[in-house]
C-alpha cells in the first residue's frame, strides 16, 4: 500500500488531551491518500481541520460544504491559512472533486478532465 517513508511522514496522533488533537482516524485517512495530496502540513498546524477532513470525506456534500468553509470567508474577517496549508487544502480539494467525486458542469470543466486524464 504505502511505502515506509510515507508512514513516517504522516503525523501521529497526539496522546494528550486538552488542545485539538489529530486523531486516529484522520491518521489512517491521510495514509490513504496519494502522496501527493496528503495534508500533512495541515494535519501538523491545524489538527482539527484533517480531523474534520477525514470525518466528512466519504460524504461528499459534507465534504465539499467543509472545503467551502474552510477555502471562502464568508464573514470578511478571517486571516487564512499560511500559504503551504492553503495550498495543500487547494490541491486536496482539486483532487477531491476531479478525480473521487467529478461533477462536470460546463464544458471547460470536461476539457480539464480530459487534460488530467
Amino acid at each position: 500500500m504505502f511505502d515506509e517513508q510515507a508512514r513516517r511522514s504522516a503525523p501521529e496522533p497526539a496522546q494528550q488531551s486538552g488542545a485539538a488533537a489529530l486523531a486516529e482516524a484522520a491518521v489512517r485517512w491521510m495514509q490513504l491518500l496519494p502522496r501527493h495530496v496528503q495534508p500533512l502540513k495541515t494535519a501538523e498546524r491545524f489538527p482539527h481541520v484533517a480531523n474534520g477532513l477525514a470525518a466528512a470525506w466519504q460524504a461528499p456534500a459534507s465534504c465539499r460544504a467543509y472545503f467551502e468553509q474552510l477555502l471562502l470567508d464568508h464573514r470578511g474577517n478571517r486571516k487564512g491559512f499560511p500559504k503551504p496549508v492553503a495550498a495543500e487544502l487547494a490541491a486536496l480539494k482539486d483532487y477531491y472533486e476531479s478525480v473521487l467525486h467529478p461533477t462536470h458542469q460546463t464544458v471547460w470543466d470536461e476539457i480539464l478532465g480530459h487534460a488530467r486524464g
